[in-house]
């Protein structure tokens, strides 16, 4: 099968400068995740070393980071307020609660009064220690929130591609012939303009040695670039003679666990900033014979178009012309 394959398409562009290793027995798995992030798991240095916490804190669901941020507050408070407890609650003037339990949460508002420096209510620190700890947590409380502050202006300032990609990529008729197409759109009330998509697909091919080894293949689109994205996109890779999927079968295909990975590069002008994003379809994930179904229409008025983002994966069957 490898030298046939070879033989066919040497007219295929061999892509040398992914970045990406070529021996196949020493990676796993796919090598990007349908999100973009590299299959890649570090081994060999500490975890202290490897973390970020800056990257972390940006990286997490929105509603991970604000449970994180609103724990962090209520145990800097608690253990402000065991402080208090510890030194004697006495030490603190105007308490009213006569229970321990009572003292101590008095003792963890007033904690959360001084963190946040609104000002101390009827509750006050009376001694030269209970002063100290409270200008201790008030710089605390100062350096928190300058952080938090810095935190969320990250997370809301962070230039990102919100391009949602088709579950699948299909094998559809085109033209006289056949090709592979997959889509994307925009999922958010913005716009990319000078939208650069480019894909190379990743096949494990035995070399002279019948050692298999990764081979890079860039694919020719049908079109590459555009001005402006507004609605969906359909990339269009057309099997040609060109084509490193030129005359190969369905189970050749598997058998050279074939990946597809997708870069799409884009200016952003509300963040005035480029903005990147990456995707990948393994062989499960190809449909053999479908189109896509059309995904958006002419509203009622005749006034805008609707894209119905809920029908980036529908799809149809379609006889191909070949069978594969």
């Amino acid at each position: 099968m490898a030298s046939a394959f070879i033989s066919i398409n040497r007219k295929a562009k061999e892509n040398k400068e992914t970045g990406l290793s070529v021996n196949s027995n020493q990676s796993g798995g796919r090598f990007f995740q349908k999100d973009g992030r590299p299959n890649v798991r570090f081994k060999g240095v500490s975890f202290i070393e490897r973390f970020s916490v800056f990257q972390f804190m940006l990286k997490i669901p929105l509603w991970k980071f604000l449970l994180f941020m609103g724990l962090t507050y209520v145990v800097v408070n608690l253990v402000f307020a065991a402080a208090y407890f510890m030194i004697g609650v006495d030490q603190l003037g105007g308490m009213e609660q006569q229970t321990m339990y009572g003292k101590f949460w008095e003792a963890f508002f007033f904690s959360a009064q001084t963190l946040s420096t609104v000002g101390y209510g009827h509750v006050y620190p009376s001694s030269l220690t209970a002063n100290s700890i409270a200008a201790f947590e008030s710089i605390t409380g100062l350096l928190m929130f300058a952080i938090a502050t810095g935190l969320m202006y990250g997370r809301f300032s962070q230039p990102k591609a919100y391009i949602r990609f088709s579950k699948v990529a299909l094998f559809a008729p085109f033209k006289e012939g056949y090709a592979l197409m997959f889509r994307f759109a925009p999922y958010k009330n913005h716009f990319l303009t000078d939208v650069e998509v480019k894909v190379t697909v990743v096949l494990q091919l035995p070399d002279a040695g019948n050692e298999r080894k990764n081979k890079f293949y860039s694919l020719d689109l049908e079109l590459s670039r555009a001005n402006t994205l507004s609605s969906n996109w359909t990339i269009v890779h057309y099997i040609n003679e060109e084509s490193p999927f030129y005359q190969l079968s369905r189970t050749e295909i598997v058998d050279a666990k074939a990946e597809l990975l997708i870069f799409v590069k884009g200016y952003d002008d509300e963040y005035a900033n480029t903005v990147v994003t990456r995707s990948s379809y393994t062989t499960d994930e190809f449909v053999y014979g479908a189109k896509f179904d059309m995904m958006y229409e002419p509203s009622e008025d005749g006034s805008s178009t609707l894209l119905h983002l809920n029908k980036i994966d529908h799809y149809h069957p379609e006889a191909l012309p070949v069978n594969l």
